[in-house]
């Protein structure tokens, strides 16, 4: 009987709401474990040394270059084994913005764990210096720090994008690309997983499965996802009633969609929007 493990506590975002970066040399005895993962995206770029990523059945060993993406809901199982020295990572946990699920496309090489070799050393080392100033602005004074690391990680995903378009083929299948296009647009309408099937030309339980594996989300989950991003963006541009901006980006009932928003970001849409008023000027940010 395998032995049980210790749960490694959820990450805090605070005192961000999409992004926590950080960076670290992690020696002998390094280890995370969570059985359900979370419910964030993790990147994990490693600079120096190695490190070992389990799955079921297997696990991977990840040097200089290598880059690991970690869908929602995927166990973690990280960390550095006897044999391997130190772990030289820069990493983040992060809620994507709708439009960066193309540049999360990578190769699975276990469910739900994603892998890229960036084998140029010019090309990685650029990569991580965006990721270096990502968790260095995160760190700052700016009152914009947050929005300063995405668009950190932004152009660090982008780099990724661009090494893999000349050395990998593969894009967003698209048939989902339509259905991604299509949800964007109208966020309003009342999900309809047959109509979204009908649209990618396929049956719904084969739709279903691609849409998840695609983007790492069921169906109706990265539609809620796009539905609040985009309450997001009304709360903190606009003086719209809590209930308005509900109705606007499609939930029918104001409670359930601030139970949602509560439990997606962290905070109610109305501590949501007096946060990106008085956000503070310094928070401390370890995890893993």
């Amino acid at each position: 009987m395998e032995k049980a493990r210790r749960e490694t506590i959820h990450p805090p975002f605070f005192p961000f709401t999409q992004i926590a970066p950080a960076h670290k040399v992690k020696r002998q005895g390094y280890a995370v474990w969570r059985q359900q993962g979370t419910d964030d995206w993790l990147l994990k770029h490693t600079i120096a040394g190695r490190g070992r990523l389990g799955f079921v059945g297997g696990e991977i060993i990840v040097q200089a270059g290598d880059a690991v993406l970690i869908r929602p809901g995927t166990r973690h199982d990280y960390g550095i084994e006897p044999s391997l020295k130190h772990w030289e990572i820069v990493w983040t946990h992060f809620r994507p913005k709708p439009g960066w699920m193309e540049l999360l496309n990578w190769d699975e090489v276990a469910p739900g764990l994603l892998l890229l070799k960036v084998k140029d050393p010019e090309v990685a080392r650029k990569i991580e210096v965006q990721l270096k100033e990502m968790n260095r602005v995160a760190r700052s004074a700016t009152p914009k720090r947050e929005a300063f690391a995405l668009n950190a990680l932004e152009k660090a995903l982008l780099m990724y994008d661009d090494y893999r378009s000349t050395t990998v083929s593969g894009t967003l299948d698209p048939r989902i690309a339509v259905v991604l296009e299509h949800l964007r647009v109208h966020l309003r309408e009342k999900f309809d997983l047959l109509k979204l099937a009908k649209m990618s030309q396929l049956s719904a339980s084969h739709f279903y499965h691609l849409f998840s594996t695609e983007t790492g989300q069921p169906p109706y989950e990265f539609l809620e996802f796009l539905r609040l991003d985009q309450a997001k963006h009304l709360l903190e541009t606009s003086r719209l009633k809590i209930q308005d901006v509900a109705a606007e980006v499609g939930f029918e009932d104001a409670l359930n969609f601030s139970r949602r928003f509560k439990h997606r970001v962290g905070l109610s849409p109305r501590s949501y929007r007096h946060s990106m008023v008085t956000m503070p000027d310094s928070g401390t940010i370890d995890h893993d």
